[in-house]
């Protein structure tokens, strides 16, 4: 593979600029596959130069179709988005590596999918909501326990593919008591 001086510009500021392809992307077919010939060097985005790009609420929905089966309470007003961003995979691939959950109620998720460093993904973090006093009926004791309204997920962080919303890879941090 040949560098130019663009080439090498680009993979310099990869990191503080978004837009800047990989060379293996720019050498994709319009179906997302290699050109013969060439070497496969990661997944393929599902849309790698663009393309309709999701909005920020329907990522958020993505991600909470994707969390609500691992959850106590099923419920998404117990839940609040703490990060939700466009990122590139090479930036945030490192933080999905190895297992997806840890102690948490429900099924299994699905594993974890490759992440093209060169793809556009949502970033999206839920933490449950803090815990809130019991409300107030008549007189309450003062030694009521709060409410909680998610007793075992402490965070959960996923990426969801920035035009197609499937979650891609994800973090599911759970207490086990």
């Amino acid at each position: 593979m040949k560098i130019t001086r663009q080439g090498l510009a680009c993979w310099a500021l990869v990191l503080f600029v978004s837009g800047c392809a990989s060379p293996s992307s720019s050498q994709r077919l319009a179906d997302g596959s290699s050109p013969p010939g060439s070497t496969p060097t990661g997944p393929a985005c599902a849309s790698p130069s663009g393309g309709q790009r999701l909005t920020d609420r329907q990522a958020l929905e993505a991600a909470w179709a994707a969390l609500e089966p691992n959850t106590s309470s099923h419920d998404q007003a117990n839940w609040q988005a703490t990060a939700l961003k466009l990122v590139e995979g090479q930036a945030v691939a490192g933080q999905f590596e190895g297992g997806s959950t840890y102690g948490c109620p429900g099924p299994t998720p699905a594993p974890n999918q490759p992440i093209g460093a060169a793809c556009r993904y949502w970033y999206v973090v839920l933490q449950p909501v803090p815990v809130t006093p019991r409300p107030a009926l008549g007189t309450p004791a003062p030694t009521a326990p709060p409410l909680v309204p998610e007793p075992f997920a402490r965070k959960a962080e996923l990426l969801v593919e920035a035009t197609d919303g499937s979650v891609v890879a994800r973090k599911l941090w759970c207490v086990v008591y």
